[in-house]
């Protein structure tokens, strides 16, 4: 089962993938963005420390949800005959291996077999496997719409692998059992993947059971876009919002400066609403009329689109709206929120403007460790009473290695379900 109508409803399910060996094995070229190994992050990590945030992150979201961990996942999936002979002859595709690592892959055991696909191997062929440190940031793998899987096609040949992994997780393991997955999720699958029908969970955003925005982005295409609309707008969506987006590593995914903390607030990084702004979003809505769609231009900006659509958003700014300060910590995702219910949201606490700003919103700040004991001392570890209680809450985790990799908390999930069950 998996279903999401909204991006704050109660979280009920989510994967995360902890940081781990592909990331202890990132050299300096691998941060150099002239370097032709280029993983796209901005410095190495000290990985023991990322796990320690991440496991904060993870103990948070379990308060809500159930959370699957991705690499165990993978690996129950590898154990299928055939999910392990896909992921083998498509990374040997992709990778352009020879024969002889080829027989050494299919040699492995299914932990064996994840650990290689993920961590890479210097191994004796033309050149090594590159390890896949994005894999992390869960969300771009793929999004949940509706009750639709739209499975990613990533931008980047760096991130090309992940889309590998995820056909195998999502066509085999039991949670995705029954899955109705996009059309053309599964046309770019059958092609092999190709530009320009690229699309990443991050541009992908549920409003309600009839609204999705997509950001078109750095990363997701306009041609990817039309496709997937003509699809949501045949299963229960009535309109999607495009969100025209800069095409700049700075904002690469709409929730990189645009995310919801409850059904009418949002955190928003300024320069997007910026009339005329280098960093402007225009906003545009697609309908459709018989099998025809209709795209129209908004004359506003994106608070204003959304508000036109009947969901009128009270801005929370990153940053504090602080040129300054807006940038820096946009920078390191201080628009980039997840929520695990409605006014209940998880940040990093090194965004300390922004969360001086969501305090002035009505937003309590608290520190992971301190919302896991009032979660079992003030509210009994029954969500049910937080969200009886009305409160609202900002979690901060601590932040300071996971963020080096250009990705807050939402980024590191992938909800499956939210709502009622």
């Amino acid at each position: 089962m998996i279903s999401v109508t909204s991006e704050v409803d109660r979280l009920r399910r989510v994967i995360v993938k902890r940081p781990g060996p592909a990331l202890g094995r990132m050299l300096p070229r691998h941060i150099d963005p002239n370097s032709p190994d280029y993983l796209l992050f901005d410095d190495l990590i000290h990985l023991s420390g990322a796990q320690s945030e991440h496991d904060q992150l993870v103990r948070v979201l379990k308060t809500s949800a159930e959370v699957g961990l991705f690499d165990d996942m993978l690996i129950e999936t590898l154990e299928i005959g055939a999910a392990r002979d896909f992921v083998i002859q498509e990374v040997g595709r992709l990778e352009d291996l020879h024969d002889k690592q080829m027989s050494e892959m299919s040699s492995l055991s299914a932990s064996d077999l994840a650990l290689a696909v993920i961590a890479g191997s210097n191994g004796d062929g033309p050149r090594p496997i590159q390890p896949l440190p994005n894999l992390i940031f869960t969300r771009d793998l793929a999004a949940v719409v509706g009750q639709t899987l739209v499975v990613g096609n990533a931008r980047k040949k760096a991130r090309r692998r992940e889309s590998i992994l995820t056909w195998a997780m999502t066509e085999n393991h039991p949670w995705f059992s029954g899955t109705h997955t996009s059309t053309n999720s599964r046309w770019v699958r059958d092609a092999g993947g190709s530009f320009p029908l690229t699309i990443e969970g991050g541009d992908v955003l549920v409003i309600s059971q009839t609204l999705a925005l997509i950001g078109a982005s750095e990363r997701t295409s306009w041609a990817m876009i039309i496709g997937l609309a003509k699809e949501l707008l045949s299963s229960g969506f009535t309109r999607i919002l495009v969100a025209e987006m800069p095409k700049q590593r700075s904002s690469m995914h709409l929730d990189t400066v645009f995310t919801l903390t409850d059904h009418n607030s949002a955190v928003v990084y300024g320069p997007i609403l910026q009339k005329g702004g280098k960093d402007e979003i225009r906003p545009f809505k697609i309908t459709k009329s018989g099998e025809n769609l209709n795209i129209e231009a908004i004359n506003g900006d994106l608070l204003q689109a959304l508000e036109i659509e009947g969901h009128k958003m009270n801005p929370v700014f990153c940053g504090g709206g602080d040129k300054i300060h807006e940038e820096r910590e946009q920078w390191s995702d201080g628009a980039n929120y997840v929520a695990l219910s409605p006014g209940v949201v998880v940040g990093y606490a090194r965004n300390v403007e922004t969360v001086k700003a969501m305090t002035n919103a009505g937003f309590e700040p608290i520190s992971a460790d301190d919302w896991l004991n009032i979660f079992k001392t003030d509210f009994n570890e029954d969500y049910q009473e937080i969200e009886r209680s009305g409160r609202k809450f900002a979690v901060q985790i601590i932040g300071s290695e996971l963020s080096r990799g250009r990705g807050g908390p939402r980024c590191l999930t992938m909800p499956l379900i939210r709502g009622s069950i």
